[in-house]
């Protein structure tokens, strides 16, 4: 049943804020799916207020219950601490308590745990580097408020409470670690250059901080004279220490990454921690979640499609949501390229963006799941995909920004269109082509887009429109709930040509790629209404019963589309056959 998302606050919300080609089963599963969607998402030609799908789509006890017996599995009582005094845990993209290794090493290593997350106007109130969008928008700073709303209150369970103060982080860590005598900040490890600058930022005013001496802690856990800055690393299924390269030498052609750490690595386990990781210092004002407009960002509501709700206990439960309880993912591999429904594909990507969720985790639900219920190749899929997630990670280590620059990794020299008309169209889903317009208007309205559909509309900006693919990757940058610049950058150089694909000419055929995955027109009908009354064969392919189209496709005619693609004829897509993301994500 379909749930009204303006019916979302919540008590906890409102006490913690300040007011490949597919297969015939591919077909037939798909259509399976594509009905239950079409059920509990209403179509607007029937109903006067236009509905959506809360994903999860679990009531409250349930994803509660799902909370407790998942981290009563990650909880041990050998877990003992040897630590002194206080230490702060910096959260950043890591925003959960289950497999936080930075949350586990301050613990260890203290006898006292102070969690603080800074609001960075850098972060919420700047804009993107190269064209001025901004870089937060409303959905995914909505996205980001329910993460913390969550994670202070999994904290405040476990004995802890998440200090929430606004500024630059290189002012307020080095300002707490002097007043609570703090001998370390542990933070996550990150590797573009605007959160690598803060990390050095925060570092050098750290050592402009004296506490008393009186505090007891050893030069073994911390300067005498002032607190050190601990990095560590999380948020990859593999970790840094562990891959068969240096950084520098890490493949170009993901296959070869791939293989080689399937080959020569193994997954760490999950951290397990205590049930209760308190005592928490003594604060005065622990500060309140930031409302979306004291993040001075525009609320936007998400009034159909699918709502994303953020946080730690949301994120978990989508994953025995999507797992156990449905049972989908015996069947990911067929399904992993739909577009209409929150079934099609596990979803968790904007919990693994924001740190909510941790990919380790994930590799020990499908391991769990592979031995106590089926195992198959169809769960390799999932993991797959994580990969494609670390590659990126790693390759931003290896290639700095260069994967921001217009040549990308590579630097290749191309001339790029910055036609704003252009531009524009794409954007607002405009072209007269309803494939992408309809992927580019989901987007918009929430936040997120399918894998096929982000490889659809880059193809299109980039190949049949010649513009700037930056612009593009500075839109998503905006939008998307599941953004982080790895991914984002590090998959758009890659679809434009100028990043680490060994195919440089890589083009989605809107007429193949609509009668492959949309083949009644279902999902482009959804979000634009005025297809509905079409047959369902001319849905993709109107004509001049739709708008008129803002270019001409580079190969290709949408009203003979029954005819073979030349330019995709020719070739074959990598990897399992079918084509890369535009963002990586284990869609």
């Amino acid at each position: 049943m379909a749930i009204f998302c303006h019916t979302l606050s919540s008590l906890s919300l409102k006490k913690l804020i300040n007011p490949s080609k597919p297969t015939s089963t591919f077909t037939y599963i798909n259509l399976h799916i594509r009905f239950q969607a079409m059920n509990s998402i209403s179509d607007s030609s029937s109903s006067s207020k236009v509905m959506c799908q809360l994903v999860p789509g679990l009531d409250t006890n349930e994803k509660e219950s799902i909370l407790d017996q998942t981290f009563e599995r990650y909880t041990s009582k050998m877990v003992k601490r040897n630590g002194k005094g206080t230490a702060i845990v910096w959260f950043r993209n890591d925003l959960r308590v289950l497999d936080n290794e930075v949350l586990f090493k301050a613990w260890v290593n203290s006898e006292s745990v102070l969690p603080v997350y800074c609001v960075d106007p850098r972060v919420f109130q700047a804009s993107t580097g190269y064209f001025g969008f901004p870089k937060t928008g409303g959905l995914r700073g909505q996205f980001i408020v329910e993460c913390l709303v969550d994670l202070k209150k999994n904290l405040m369970t476990r004995g802890l409470n998440l200090l929430i103060r606004h500024g630059k982080p290189e002012e307020i860590i080095p300002a707490l670690a002097k007043d609570f005598a703090s001998h370390t900040v542990y933070a996550q490890k990150e590797t573009c250059s605007e959160e690598v600058n803060v990390e050095k930022l925060v570092s050098k005013a750290l050592r402009r901080v004296h506490p008393p001496h009186s505090t007891g802690i050893s030069t073994s856990q911390g300067s005498a004279n002032s607190p050190t800055l601990q990095l560590v690393w999380g948020g990859t299924m593999y970790h840094l220490d562990d891959l068969p390269f240096s950084t520098n030498s890490i493949p170009d052609v993901y296959t070869q990454f791939r293989k080689s750490v399937e080959a020569k690595c193994s997954i760490r386990s999950c951290a397990k921690i205590s049930m209760s990781l308190g005592p928490a210092p003594r604060v005065e004002d622990w500060g309140c979640v930031p409302s979306i407009e004291q993040l001075g960002l525009q609320p936007q509501e998400v009034s159909k499609g699918m709502r994303f709700l953020g946080g730690e206990t949301a994120a978990l439960s989508r994953v025995h949501e999507y797992f156990w309880k449905k049972d989908f993912l015996k069947i990911y591999k067929e399904t992993r390229n739909g577009m209409l429904g929150p079934d099609y594909s596990t979803k968790f990507s904007p919990w693994l963006a924001s740190g909510s969720l941790s990919p380790r985790f994930i590799y020990e639900e499908v391991k769990r799941y592979e031995k106590g219920r089926l195992a198959n190749d169809t769960a390799y899929w999932v993991l797959f995909e994580l990969i494609w997630r670390d590659y990126f990670r790693f390759i931003s280590f290896k290639y700095g920004n260069s994967i921001f620059h217009i040549g990308g990794p590579r630097n290749v020299v191309r001339r790029w269109s910055h036609d704003q008309r252009l531009f524009d169209s794409w954007r607002n889903g405009c072209t007269g082509y309803p494939l992408i317009d309809a992927n580019m208007k989901e987007l918009s309205a929430t936040g997120f887009m399918s894998n096929r559909g982000r490889q659809i509309v880059c193809s299109f900006l980039v190949r049949d429109m010649g513009i700037d693919w930056r612009m593009g990757a500075e839109w998503f940058e905006t939008f998307l709930l599941d953004y982080d610049p790895c991914s984002n950058y590090g998959n758009w150089t890659y679809g434009a040509g100028v990043g680490n694909d060994p195919r440089e000419d890589r083009y989605f055929s809107i007429p193949k790629q609509a009668q492959a995955y949309d083949p009644e027109g279902e999902y482009v009908a959804y979000w634009l209404p005025q297809l509905q009354e079409l047959p369902k064969e001319k849905r993709n392919f109107p004509g001049k019963l739709y708008m008129e189209q803002i270019v001409p496709l580079k190969f290709g005619n949408p009203n003979g589309h029954r005819g073979q693609d030349r330019a995709s004829a020719a070739r074959k897509t990598n990897y399992g056959g079918r084509g890369r993301k535009t963002n990586s994500r284990t869609s």
